[in-house]
């Protein structure tokens, strides 16, 4: 089995923390992003997004293509631990904060708050701070409270354990956080606590020390915008 997809991604992220909370081993090629498309990556997902899988050794010619795919083949593959709720209710709220993570938030995070600070070092060029605290302050707006609300007083999103829906939130947040930008405590108090505990998991903590190493890696060099 082969995943494949820049590990900076929030999808790719998504995809290896279902794989690490169960077990799953897999070779793993960071090579394709929207920065630059490997030679014949176009036939395993022609509309060149990540993350895809490749699942079978014997069948290179048959990729998983999408994070929610290969988190819900993960979760038939291997049943146990469950990363997705039984009961009906929880099971559907559990998707449905899934989607608006990979949906609304990661389009007001990547293009909002990420790519104007962290694509603008990567490329030689100053940090767009002013274009990246306006997209913050777009997601202050409504979507952070609404998942707050969402979370209310509970430990987890969906039911009372860690599911498909704390780990599609925690991979968004987890780019907020490379580009500097956390949480306000007086603000959004809880979803941080949410976000702390769950970056405290393993399975999470590995690809949080591995991101920073990345980025010091390319030089990269990010001011804390909000703590």
């Amino acid at each position: 089995m082969k995943l494949l997809g820049s590990p900076l991604s929030p999808f790719v992220r998504k995809a290896r923390i279902v794989a690490a909370e169960k077990n799953i081993a897999y070779d793993y090629d960071p090579r394709p992003s929207p920065l630059g498309w490997p030679e014949g990556f176009e036939a395993i997902n022609p509309f060149k997004r990540i993350p895809a899988l490749l699942p079978d050794g014997d069948n290179p010619d048959f990729a998983i293509n999408d994070s929610s795919a290969i988190c819900g083949y993960f979760e038939k593959h291997t049943p146990s631990p469950a990363l997705y709720p039984e009961a009906a209710l929880e099971h559907g709220r559990a998707l449905w904060i899934e989607e608006v993570c990979d949906s609304d938030l990661a389009g007001k995070i990547g293009l909002g708050v990420f790519r104007p600070i962290f694509f603008n070092i990567a490329s030689g060029k100053p940090a767009d701070t002013k274009t990246a605290h306006a997209g913050f302050g777009v997601l202050a707006e409504k979507l952070l409270p609404y998942l707050q609300d969402q979370l209310g007083e509970a430990q987890y999103l969906a039911g009372e354990a860690f599911s498909i829906a704390d780990i599609a939130l925690t991979t968004q947040l987890m780019n907020l956080n490379l580009v500097g930008f956390a949480l306000p405590k007086d603000r959004f108090g809880a979803l941080r606590a949410h976000y702390e505990r769950c970056i405290a998991r393993p399975s999470v903590a590995q690809f949080i020390e591995q991101d920073q190493q990345m980025i010091e890696k390319m030089g990269i060099v990010v001011e804390r915008q909000i703590d």
